[in-house]
């Protein structure tokens, strides 16, 4: 082995000069990376929902009407719908916490109903809402007045709503404090007092003229708004107070006030936009709570207006809460309008007398509520500005005014279209919660976060159309059917599994202003805020981007000078290394006891094969498999993955099992369990049983789903007691367009003009067919095993597919589009969001299935794990052309070019007989390229959660059979070095196999061409004599005497996207 100058006389060398040059060019690029378990003990990440926007059953089990019933059935209702089922919460919170517990939710925000707890607002106990909220609570109310309350006094504009309140807060500790120990007496007063008594856009619509909307219920905006803050803070602090002297003591909970936390940033430096500013701030309504009294902002400007403390009010509400909760969504501009303070009549907008701004280009509003609807119903498409930033500022500032109080995150989200696959809500929550984590360093006491929403719901600004909800609600279903996002598992993953989150640091303020402003104005206020961010930026944050970029660019100087050196041994506990074969390739005997013809069979018996061999006797495996697992221990082997040939264990694909096959499969098994070697068995490799494809299409027909499932029970049956790893089917991704769109492997199914030679078919819409058959027969087998096996066998069942990295052939956006579209093409989509990309969707139009409610909820999440079948990766570039023809099939929907190297012939189909031919297996089939399989695994990771993965097959083959196969040996050791550089950079790889551990018939290369085993296979031979390989020796060494391994380190994209490809 070459002699390799060692790294740190030359990292001591170049460092500072290095140092020195990063400082001069870095600035500005920063990033946090960051996991669950960076947060502080006792920190806390939930989600939230409340009770009139998600329970429903509004008239049921004694509830009676709350001042938003009334306001949402009434023709004030803009929207003109009604929360009177809502989610169904009601009936349905049970399926809801299997759902948070899935989620790994560590707290779930609830707001409970005063009228369906207390039907005339005080009294007697409704026992139905009490057996009702002994199982879901946590908070405790969020303006849900009962309308009996509402009516009888005026509710919160009348001092009687205090002992209402106090008394009804007295039922909830006394009745669930013994399991709850978090409580929030209200939400949001600040901005409801001028929503619900000056504007009246939310209930109970009071307001007076000039003020409000035009048809308010009546109501005085000038008083009422002070009144509904001024009684809402006693009626809290009565409660706290009670909470306090009769429950805390022996429930430790604490309870706490929940106020709407916009940042706002002054418009222009002006003195009166800075002051305005200031002033807006100001009516946050948290002075009170802290200093017992109203600032002096809101004394002179609401003057006799604003109602006064007496000595023990004051002494009452100060210090009245263990917390203070913060709804915080986004931040605005604020602009001074002194001209409202002229008017003869104030109200509480006349008094903030500020214009509010959501881009210095927008038109503005004088009521900050009204800005937070046009806002929320904005934030439903694409575009919204996120601004992190704003809840630093906002913590900092509360910080600094008001002492270091303890805050919980109680809402934070984003709206989006009812679309699963909700990237922006993830990009929004892991800024929003990156910020938290840098505030928290910064010294802000946080103690949790919670997302808004758990679930959609009937929403305040939108009804049912704004979605916000983690979990996709399907409110055009009589069952309400939830589906959860692709938010939820990105959120499970990040609470679950501790995944790395990764953001840029500090860009939040730019993503809030206009780039026109900036290059206009260079003094502009938001270059300030990125010049004083930058400013406090702590040093050490600094000098440990700049020490690790100094070892990237050194890394890069040294290519080729440093290496990875490796031992089985630093694979994580659990990982299984194995290698694998497949029935119809492996097993011959084809037609030995009571074995049947599957379309493996009649392709090869047809002439098709482009060898011209059959697989009748293969490798003999059915006579063999006793000195093959000799072999298997030998070489060390920790897994076998093989699969069943359906035809052999039930010839006729249903009905009567064969005990001839049922015998071998059990003989087989019992070797390998007496070997020690962890089995892993695959249900479908291609080998249909004939007669199932003769009988209804095969896979083309819906009769499909059943009869896998009824073959997969039988397996399940038969041999899970000792089996605890299952694949349904394998490849289904590319098999798709192989054997039902060009037609060059079995059923040859195809059409003109999209390929040649084939049984019959319709190259336009059978791929997609048997794609969707494929995914419901595969979920169909899984809710089986789940719901009858899984708990007693302790096994896991997932699926297979074939995985190359594509590499856009140009820069432009039209490769890198196509690239992204092939990807989109691997249909791992259903299984994660419960649908097929909007990719595929646009492209192939009407002639795609779609999935019923059922369907849906069926194979979303129908997996354990996911294997990949890797080998190598290709050059992608876009195809125009092929998307205008009058036809279209996949591969025209796909409409990408593929290439193996930059200079080669290029082709539309991923898999094709001319690119896998004997004569390029050096190319397309051997790329080395193992720095797309870490791409590839990075890929999933970013878009479908840290799922659990097993790499199943990747291998490399060889055209003359050697013995010697130094080659191969290359191949593996980089892409095994690959896989634990992906694990150590996040991904969650249980296991690795090789492809394959013995020569068996090739799918393109018959028994001549192409020769994958560690384990050469002489078929010239009657007795097909096995010889192991030096890759065999290379692999025992590797896995019994845990022998280092050493790879060229960092070189893995030049040896394919340059060097070779």
């Amino acid at each position: 082995m070459e002699t390799r100058r060692p790294l740190h006389p030359l990292l001591l060398l170049f460092s500072p000069w290095l140092l020195l040059l990063l400082l001069l060019v870095v600035q500005g690029v920063r990033s946090l990376q960051f996991t669950r378990d960076d947060f502080p003990d006792g920190f806390t990440f939930g989600a939230g929902t409340a009770a009139f926007q998600y329970e429903g059953a509004a008239a049921e089990d004694g509830r009676t009407p709350s001042i938003w019933d009334t306001y949402a059935h009434s023709w004030r209702n803009p929207g003109g719908e009604t929360g009177d089922v809502a989610c169904d919460g009601y009936h349905k919170y049970k399926e809801d916490v299997m759902l948070m517990n899935e989620t790994g939710l560590e707290a779930y925000r609830f707001t409970i109903s005063w009228s369906r707890l207390i039907p005339s607002g005080r009294g007697a106990v409704n026992p139905k809402g009490l057996q009702f909220y002994n199982s879901m609570i946590n908070e405790l109310v969020k303006a849900d007045l009962p309308q009996s309350l509402q009516d009888e006094y005026g509710g919160w504009v009348s001092p009687k709503v205090v002992d209402d309140f106090a008394a009804y807060a007295g039922v909830c500790f006394r009745e669930f404090g013994d399991r709850v120990a978090h409580w929030t007496t209200s939400i949001e007063p600040n901005v409801m007092a001028q929503s619900g008594y000056d504007d009246g856009y939310l209930p109970p619509n009071r307001c007076s003229y000039p003020f409000g909307r035009s048809h308010c219920t009546l109501g005085n905006s000038t008083v009422e708004p002070y009144l509904f803050i001024h009684h809402t803070l006693l009626a809290h602090a009565s409660a706290v107070r009670l909470y306090r002297e009769k429950y805390q003591a022996a429930q430790k909970g604490i309870v706490g006030m929940n106020i709407y936390s916009m940042w706002f940033y002054p418009l222009t430096e002006s003195a009166e936009d800075i002051a305005a500013t200031e002033r807006v701030k100001d009516f946050m309504i948290l002075h009170p709570l802290v200093f017992g009294d109203y600032p002096e902002t809101m004394k002179k400007a609401a003057g006799s207006r604003l109602p006064l403390f007496s000595g023990y009010e004051s002494e009452l509400v100060t210090n009245a809460f263990d917390f203070i909760g913060l709804n915080h969504y986004t931040s605005n501009y604020v602009s001074d309008n002194s001209n409202a303070v002229k008017a003869p009549l104030q109200d509480v907008t006349d008094d903030i007398s500020s214009l509010f701004w959501a881009s210095k280009n927008s038109t503005p509003t004088r009521e900050t509520v009204k800005w937070f609807c046009m806002l929320l119903l904005r934030q439903f498409l694409p575009g919204t500005s996120l601004d992190p930033k704003g809840l630093e500022l906002a913590l900092e500032y509360l910080q600094e005014k008001y002492g270091n109080l303890l805050f919980y995150i109680q809402e934070n989200g984003s709206g989006s279209n009812a679309t699963l696959d909700d990237v922006g809500r993830i990009d929004c929550l892991t800024q929003y919660i990156a910020a938290t984590l840098r505030s928290i360093r910064n010294g802000a006491n946080v103690k949790g976060y919670c997302v808004w929403s758990f679930m959609d719901q009937y929403e305040m600004f939108g009804d049912y159309k704004a979605h916000f909800g983690i979990v996709a609600v399907d409110f055009g279903s009589e069952e309400l059917t939830r589906q959860p996002r692709r938010s939820a598992r990105w959120y499970s993953d990040f609470l679950k599994n501790n995944t790395v989150i990764k953001v840029e640091d500090d860009p939040i303020v730019l993503t809030l202003i206009d780039l026109g402003d900036l290059e206009e104005d260079d003094d502009d206020q938001e270059q300030l805020e990125v010049k004083n961010a930058m400013e406090k930026r702590p040093l050490h944050l600094h000098l440990l981007l700049f020490f690790f970029l100094a070892w990237l660019l050194l890394l890069l100087l040294l290519q080729g000078a440093s290496s990875l050196q490796f031992r089985r041994d630093d694979f994580p506990d659990g990982f299984a290394f194995g290698a694998g074969t497949a029935a119809y390739q492996y097993e011959g005997a084809a037609a030995e006891d009571g074995r049947t013809p599957s379309i493996w069979d009649t392709y090869t018996h047809s002439g098709r094969h482009p060898e011209d061999g059959t697989g009748d006797i293969a490798s003999d495996g059915y006579h063999k498999y006793k000195e093959d697992v000799k072999l298997m221990t030998e070489i060390g082997l920790e897994a076998y993955r093989f699969t069943i040939s359906w035809s052999r264990l039930i010839p006729s694909g249903r009905g009567a099992v064969n005990p001839k096959g049922l015998q071998f499969y059990n003989n087989m098994i019992n070797e390998l369990v007496k070997a020690g070697i962890q089995i892993q068995v695959v249900l479908y490799h291609s080998d249909l049983p004939q007669s199932l494809q003769d009988e209804y299409g095969g896979w083309i027909n819906p009769k499909i789903v059943d009869d896998f499932t009824a073959y997969a029970d039988v397996c399940f049956r038969e041999f899970g007691d000792r089996v605890a790893h299952w694949t349904t089917v394998l490849e289904p991704n590319v098999m798709a367009q192989g054997c039902y769109d060009t037609g060059i492997l079995p059923p040859n199914h195809c059409s003109y003009s999209f390929g040649s030679n084939c049984t019959g078919g319709n190259s336009t819409v059978e791929p997609y067919l048997f794609i969707h058959h494929n995914l419901l027969a595969h979920a169909s087998a899984v809710r089986l095993y789940r719901e009858k096996y899984q708990v007693a066998q302790k096994g896991i069942v997932g699926i297979n597919m074939y995985s190359l990295w594509f590499y856009p052939l140009t820069d432009s956006a039209e490769d890198i589009g196509a690239t992204e579209r092939a990807k989109q093409f691997m249909i791992l989509h259903p299984l994660v969001f419960g649908d097929y990309p909007e990719t595929i969707k646009k492209v192939v139009g009407s002639r795609l299935p779609f999935f019923s409610n059922h369907e849906s909820e069926l194979v979303t999440n129908a997996f354990d794990f996911v294997g990949l079948n890797h080998y190598s990766s290709v050059y992608t570039s876009n195809n125009n052309n092929v998307v205008k023809a009058p036809l279209q099939d996949l591969t025209a929907d796909i409409a990408t070019l593929f290439r193996a190297t930059k200079n080669d012939t290029p082709t539309p189909e991923v898999i094709t007989d001319s690119i896998v031919s004997a004569e390029n297996y050096k190319t397309y089939g051997n790329t080395v390229d193992p720095q797309g399989l870490e791409n590839a695994l990075e890929y999933i990771r970013e878009n479908y959660g840290n799922l659990t993965i097993y790499i199943q097959e990747n291998g490399s083959g060889a055209p003359d059979g050697t013995l010697d196969d130094v080659e191969r040996i290359n191949y593996l050791q980089k892409y095994i070095a690959a896989t634990l550089k992906a694990i150590r950079n996040g991904a969650n790889v249980k296991g690795y196999s090789m492809w394959s551990f013995i020569d068996i018939y090739e799918i393109f290369g018959g028994y001549n061409s192409w020769h994958y085993g560690l384990v050469a296979v002489d078929f010239g031979s009657t007795e097909r004599r096995r010889q192991p390989r030096r890759s065999a020796s290379w692999y025992s060494d590797f896995l019994k005497n845990n022998a280092p391994i050493r790879v060229e380190d960092g070189s893995f994209v030049s040896a394919a996207s340059h060097a070779q490809l």
